[in-house]
């Protein structure tokens, strides 16, 4: 794991004679170099990576207290050991999140188990928020911050793996809603994590009566609920990687037709639309979970349409399907670029919406074939412009 930290690059190296140990790297063969022998008596195995206020802080042993928290701010002299969390074993720290200027994690002090903690970056601001599961381990994971708050998917020995939320004290930390009612796992967020979407945040969870299928919250257990049963029964076949794409979440899917391919959403149950290529499909083309990458405007992925094999595939400008070109609406849009205005034209009575390109809803309006649109009040950039019944979207750039 290589980690950027005040110019230079940390990780694990082993030369052969002091085991493996924290490096460092200026970028040239001579500045390269071992930078702290931490573990005097074998493997140091620092991992975990994460700066914070000014420092680099992971998780190591030092071949006496275990694998607990460090820090360094770039010297030898100042790389120490922040907290002993677990003084009869290891604490193994991990999974660091910043939330409201401190550092979140998960630890295990070898009393109460892996629960949630915080730490200002002194001993004594190190100190767990809450014991979750009083009869365990909650194993917090995917901390995403939302509207203020900081979510996770934790286990607290009653509702099994659901999802929770905290203000960073122990009477804000608290279950969301038992998505999956009873002992029974939902692993809300716990395999492809949170993303945030015109003002709420969308995951993947399981329900015994949809299987793995897209779930939403706004932060209530009312308003925690299914967007979409893409596989109708129990037989929902999960939610994977979901990436923020050009104001909508991309991810892959099973609808029991094809196997896995390529979706998007809006967040609505309507605007949740399978993507074509122009080929052939093969089946089951997303089948290997390659991921995605936004790359210079565009959604990069690995998949296998043509029975090829596995290949690199790019998509720009969120076109829709094939399958789905017939039934979309026309539109045009004049002038763009604009400065204040733009006119739509359309083929049928409809509406749209305006949205920047992090997904945040600017504007919904109707438009009865043509419509005019004042954008006088935005920042000069490019926004997307969304026919709302079909989901189809061009760019508007103002300038």
């Amino acid at each position: 794991m290589l980690t950027k930290y005040n110019n230079k690059l940390y990780f694990m190296g082993n030369d052969g004679i002091n085991g493996t140990q924290l490096w460092a790297s200026d970028g040239t063969e001579s500045g390269t170099q071992l930078f702290k022998i931490i573990n005097t008596q074998g493997d140091t195995d620092a991992l975990g990576f994460k700066v914070f206020n000014g420092e680099l802080y992971f998780f190591a042993s030092d071949g006496t207290n275990g694998y607990e928290l460090w820090v360094t701010n770039g010297t030898t002299g100042g790389t120490n050991m922040v907290k002993d969390i677990n003084t009869t074993g290891s604490s193994y720290p991990d999974r660091f999140t910043e939330y409201n200027g401190k550092l979140y994690f998960r630890a295990d002090d070898g009393t109460n188990g892996v629960e949630l903690w915080v730490s200002n970056g002194t001993p004594e601001g190190t100190q767990m928020i809450k014991d979750i599961n009083v009869t365990g381990n909650s194993y917090p994971s995917q901390f995403t911050e939302y509207d203020g708050k900081l979510y996770f998917s934790a286990n607290n020995g009653t509702d099994g793996n659901e999802l929770w939320v905290t203000n960073g004290t122990t009477a804000g930390t608290h279950l969301v809603k038992d998505i999956n009612p009873g002992a029974s796992d939902s692993d809300a967020g716990s395999y492809s994590g949170f993303v945030s979407l015109n003002g709420k945040l969308y995951f993947e969870a399981f329900h015994d009566d949809y299987g793995w299928e897209l779930w939403e919250t706004d932060g209530t257990s009312e308003g925690t609920k299914i967007v979409i049963d893409l596989n109708p029964g129990t037989n929902g076949q999960g939610i994977i990687y979901p990436t923020l794409y050009n104001g909508e979440i991309y991810f892959i899917a099973e609808d029991n037709t094809n196997g896995f391919e390529l979706w998007s959403t809006n967040g609505t149950a309507a605007g949740t639309h399978k993507r074509m290529p122009d080929i052939a499909p093969n089946s089951d083309p997303l089948g290997e979970y390659s991921g995605f990458l936004v790359f210079n405007d565009a959604l990069y992925f690995g998949a296998n349409y043509t029975g090829v094999g596995q290949e690199l595939y790019v998509l720009k400008d969120a076109s829709v399907s094939i399958n789905e070109q017939a039934n979309l609406v026309k539109f045009d849009v004049f002038p763009n670029p604009s400065y204040d205005k733009v006119t739509i034209t359309t083929e049928k009575n409809t509406s749209f919406t305006l949205l920047d390109l992090t997904g945040k809803v600017l504007k919904t309006f109707d438009v009865n074939q043509q419509g005019e649109i004042s954008i006088s009040e935005l920042a000069s950039g490019i926004y997307l412009l969304k026919e709302n019944s079909t989901g189809s979207q061009t760019k508007i750039i103002k300038q």
